[in-house]
């Protein structure tokens, strides 16, 4: 990335109109309409509960697309589970016998596409997993659902999609041929590189999930939930959180807890990201499946990635010397929140459990442990409901504060980051390189006879 100052460079201030050139307006409108296009079109949101109206369904996401927008890795990561746990599926019903169950049927299972009705319960959603363990069980038949029946409920935008995949070549050449030329680039540039980035990942991962289905499959089961949770046994007598099938798919992971414990913060003040009704009547899209080692370090590896496209914009033209230094602080500090969330994935999730499986320590409980006895019992009380603010105190969303206090740093550090690199690719534009405005040459790449 060139190296513009003062000195080699006349600055231009203000906006600036487009006769001939670039004017202001025009990075604007191309980087916007890139963004927009690459978080909209690439959504595939859950199917919705059978009471949600228009209005809750296009809220809901529109909701899911500003998440896109302020963290655009977070809906590659909910991609790439619900891709793990699609091949899984997959794996699974065929090793069963069930060769018509195809990765589009376990994608559109994961997303709440079959509604299970039972004669003594309310009807409530299950997944792949949950799907194959009641036909397993001979609870029910494999639903005779064709793969054409799916695509008949998939709403895909397919000239949404189309102009998606001509806006997003034709940006990244005319930004690599600036580069070539020597013309300036702006921040706002450098950031929809990486949301085209991530778009690329999210599209690949999301391409046989069917988009915008409104309503789900009935799956109609004869014998009584509580039936099915006897012939269960032991391992389904916990209380269930979502659904009373809870215990056939239910894995919460390092993401999980930390989700949940932002997610029961913002519950408090009144932000409700999730159904309040048991069982929850569609499976959430902030339902993070999870990505199991080795995966989570090629999504730790896919995300500095992302990172290393704002750091590339290290030498890139800025107003003041003051906000190059803050970019910089900002683009190293994004880098270091992700590296620090592997860190601490590593040793709670891999390296704890190996040595306490190694040496055979005690395994505590985590609702009777206090190990801080020298601690004030309202001190003790505090830490208590810092490690799990569930509302029903569901021990499975137990953190430990070890674990916890780096991920509430790392998210602190990176959300203040991530805030200032999205403020600074709007505040540069007041006061440009005269070149920004400037249009490439593309008579250079014709052959001349």
């Amino acid at each position: 990335m060139q190296d513009f100052s003062q000195t080699n460079t006349s600055i231009i201030q203000g906006c600036q109109p487009s006769p001939d050139g670039r004017g202001t307006l025009d990075p604007i409108y191309s980087c916007l309409l890139t963004i927009f296009m690459c978080t909209w079109s690439v959504l595939c949101v859950n199917v919705p509960a059978p009471s949600d109206g228009i209005t809750r369904i296009f809220s809901r996401k529109m909701m899911f697309a500003a998440l896109g927008i302020l963290r655009p890795e977070f809906i590659a990561q909910a991609a790439l589970g619900q891709w793990i746990s699609a091949k899984q599926s997959v794996k699974l019903f065929k090793a069963s016998g069930h060769h018509q169950w195809t990765i589009k049927h376990a994608f559109f299972a994961d997303m709440g596409g079959f509604m299970l009705h039972t004669p003594d319960f309310p009807p409530f959603p299950i997944d792949a997993k949950q799907t194959h363990y009641l036909v397993a069980k001979k609870h029910i038949q494999c639903p005779q659902v064709t793969k054409k029946d799916i695509e008949d409920r998939d709403k895909v935008d397919v000239l949404l999609r189309i102009l998606v995949v001509c806006q997003i070549p034709w940006f990244v050449v005319n930004c690599i041929a600036r580069g070539a030329q020597g013309l300036a680039m702006t921040t706002l540039e450098l950031s929809t590189i990486s949301f085209i980035f991530c778009t690329l990942g999210t599209e690949v991962f999301w391409l046989h999930k069917p988009a915008d289905v409104q309503t789900p499959i009935v799956i109609h089961c004869d014998i009584t939930v509580s039936e099915i949770l006897r012939l269960a046994g032991d391992v389904a007598r916990e209380p269930y959180n979502h659904t009373p099938l809870d215990f056939v798919s239910r894995r919460e992971w390092t993401w999980t807890l930390a989700w949940n414990f932002l997610r029961n913060k913002l519950r408090l003040v009144g932000v409700h990201l999730r159904p309040t009704a048991r069982p929850m009547p569609r499976i959430p899209n902030d339902n993070w499946l999870e990505v199991p080692a080795p995966t989570i370090y090629v999504l730790i590896t896919f995300d500095m990635a992302y990172a290393a496209i704002y750091l590339s914009g290290w030498n890139i033209w800025f107003p003041t010397h003051v906000e190059r230094i803050l970019w910089r602080a900002a683009t190293l500090s994004t880098m270091a929140s992700i590296f620090l969330f592997l860190i601490v994935e590593a040793l709670s999730s891999h390296f704890a459990p190996y040595i306490q499986r190694r040496f055979d320590f005690p395994k505590r409980s985590p609702s009777k442990s206090r190990p801080h006895r020298w601690l004030p019992a309202w001190l003790h009380n505090i830490f208590k409901w810092i490690r799990n603010s569930s509302p029903n105190r569901d021990p499975n969303y137990y953190i430990p504060l070890k674990v916890v206090l780096p991920l509430c740093i790392a998210a602190l550090v990176y959300c203040l980051a991530r805030t200032y690199i999205l403020l600074e690719c709007l505040l540069a534009l007041r006061r440009l390189p005269a070149s920004t405005y400037e249009t490439v040459d593309w008579s250079r790449y014709w052959p001349h006879y």
